[in-house]
């Protein structure tokens, strides 16, 4: 058994014995048992942060921290106009209206407070900065422009449990950050997400609105049991994860229609999915999506980027940009999955059975 394999191995009975204990302690019907103020305290912890609100999913995150800044009809809130999609129907529920700015070209898929000062206007209030597809926002920066300007971060840190940026914990950053412990993240409980706020005032407003005779956007106490462990292993796991997308990244840098975001020498990147651009000529959506099927057929878990939001009414959205990068972004992106990044040397996930699917890719579409 490989070394990987016995610290899956490890990590499993931890889940176990943990929902276990759930279980026979009867505290798995508990509206807030021990294991989820164990959680809380760990996300304490790790991020410095002193209000933690666990959650039922990262969308509803990303929504809670919007509505604790009472948004009136007139903010504006700013979106990269490549993101999640569910950011987008969070802005519009809690009341703001939609201010779409591009990414730089030469930055891959996160915002930089360059693109955002091109896209100011008095009315904004606050912008949702992601980090995505393993490449990190520019944190520091964006803090000093949202200072300047007077406009408050909210960090969706939802695809980067673990990584750090500038030595502080994503999800550190943000005047408000969340997390996500939806089916497939890092750390996942099926679903399950967290709020973190250094201010007290927002952890109020978000209090009230969630309680409702008891919380309605309520994670389970057996969902925090399925958590914990994997998040006291985090450390661990977030090395290999890195190792292994470093060999990957230099596995593919070879080829000339692939572009890799470099990585970073100073942070550390969490790769949820490991973001590609194929930069084909006469690339579109429609051949990246058979890439995505070709390379399903070879055994490995990959997946097209978000659509993005540049083809959405602009009756939702204003935008001082093109939105071209956007559409590029979105017609462009390839996902390959974390799961192909638990093992660099050997077993069926292995970074050389991903390196051989993009060589007989190479063969097969004549790139």
């Amino acid at each position: 058994m490989s070394n990987r394999h016995e610290q899956e191995s490890i990590t499993s009975r931890a889940i176990a014995a943990s929902v276990l204990e759930t279980l026979r302690d009867g505290h798995w019907r508990a509206y807030n048992g021990p294991k989820s103020e164990q959680l809380t305290g760990w996300l304490q912890s790790a991020t410095g942060l002193q209000h933690i609100r666990l959650c039922s999913s990262g969308t509803i995150a990303v929504e809670l921290a919007l509505r604790a800044l009472h948004l009136k009809s007139t903010d504006e809130v700013i979106l990269s106009g490549y993101d999640f999609p569910g950011n987008f129907r969070a802005v519009e529920d809690a009341g703001g209206k939609i201010v779409l700015c591009d990414p730089a070209p030469e930055c891959g898929w996160v915002l930089t407070p360059e693109r955002l000062e091109q896209s100011y206007a008095p009315e904004f209030r606050a912008v949702v900065v992601s980090h995505l597809h393993g490449q990190l926002a520019p944190m520091a920066s964006i803090l000093d422009w949202a200072n300047s300007r007077n406009v408050v971060v909210i960090e969706d840190a939802c695809q980067a449990q673990g990584a750090m940026v500038d030595g502080k914990q994503a999800g550190a950053w943000g005047h408000l950050s969340t997390y996500s412990f939806g089916g497939s993240k890092l750390v996942s409980a099926g679903r399950g997400g967290a709020v973190l706020t250094n201010d007290s005032l927002y952890a109020q407003r978000m209090r009230v609105y969630c309680e409702r005779g008891n919380d309605a956007f309520a994670m389970s106490e057996i969902q925090s049991a399925l958590v914990l462990p994997q998040c006291e292993r985090l450390a661990d796991d977030h090395a290999m994860r890195l190792q292994s997308a470093s060999q990957l990244y230099s596995a593919l840098a070879k080829y000339r229609w692939l572009q890799c975001v470099p990585l970073p020498q100073q942070d550390s990147p969490a790769f949820y999915k490991f973001g590609i651009l194929v930069a084909a000529e006469q690339m579109d959506s429609d051949r990246r999506d058979s890439m995505v099927t070709r390379l399903a057929k070879l055994g490995i878990e990959a997946g097209a980027g978000f659509m993005g939001f540049a083809n959405r009414s602009s009756k939702r959205y204003r935008a001082n940009h093109s939105l071209e990068v956007s559409k590029r972004l979105a017609s462009n992106t390839l996902l390959i999955h974390h799961s192909h990044l638990l093992d660099p040397a050997t077993g069926a996930n292995s970074i050389d059975q991903v390196a051989n699917a993009f060589e007989q890719l190479e063969t097969e579409l004549s790139l």
